[in-house]
């Protein structure tokens, strides 16, 4: 904690130009009322760091967990056996790709959500930097075009994110309808 208080009294004396700061503690900015532009850079950062890993983290879940799925359904594809019968075949992969359906569409709104959040921190970050044009320095955009390129590359990036969901979902309709297919064959 004393820490803290060292980085913010550090904060306040040196000119705003100068060297960035670290990631103020957001309790004691709120506290003071009037945090200073670059405290506020660093909470919008911050921020925007905290949605991406929550967007990560769903991510990494969903993958996950349809990695899981594909394994239990080529296991259940594969185990046709004399004993069960077919069956099997016609129950269990057909449960597998209804989960994995199920899984990839409520990925798909915690996802998006995550996504509309990190743009309502990164506009209110473009505001700052318009309101204050000495923290040009701490940004990789410091102008309109290359601003307008680099929200072109983050949106090119967040395209698996986003299509990910949908990818899994066809998928796994595919894969709901192999075993009548084969069945039927």
């Amino acid at each position: 904690m004393s820490g803290a208080l060292a980085v913010l009294q550090h904060i306040m004396k040196v000119p705003m130009v100068e060297t960035a700061s670290p990631s103020p503690d957001t309790s004691q900015i709120i506290a003071r009322g009037h945090p200073t532009d670059n405290e506020l850079l660093a909470f919008y950062r911050s921020e925007i760091r905290f949605e991406t890993e929550v967007v990560n983290g769903r991510l990494q879940a969903l993958l996950g967990s349809q990695a899981f799925l594909v394994i239990a359904y080529a296991t259940a594809m594969t185990g046709s056996t004399k004993r069960w019968g077919d069956s099997m075949v016609l129950l269990l992969p057909p449960l597998f790709s209804m989960l994995g359906f199920v899984l990839a569409l409520m990925a798909l709104p915690g996802i998006r959500a995550a996504y509309a959040a990190i743009g309502k921190w990164e506009g209110k970050q473009r505001n700052l930097h318009t309101r204050s044009p000495d923290l040009t320095d701490f940004t990789l955009a410091p102008n309109e075009d290359e601003t307008r390129d680099m929200m072109r590359r983050a949106q090119r990036g967040a395209l698996f994110a986003h299509q990910a969901p949908f990818i899994f979902m066809i998928a796994w309709a595919i894969f709901g309808i192999i075993p009548f297919y084969l069945y039927l064959k």
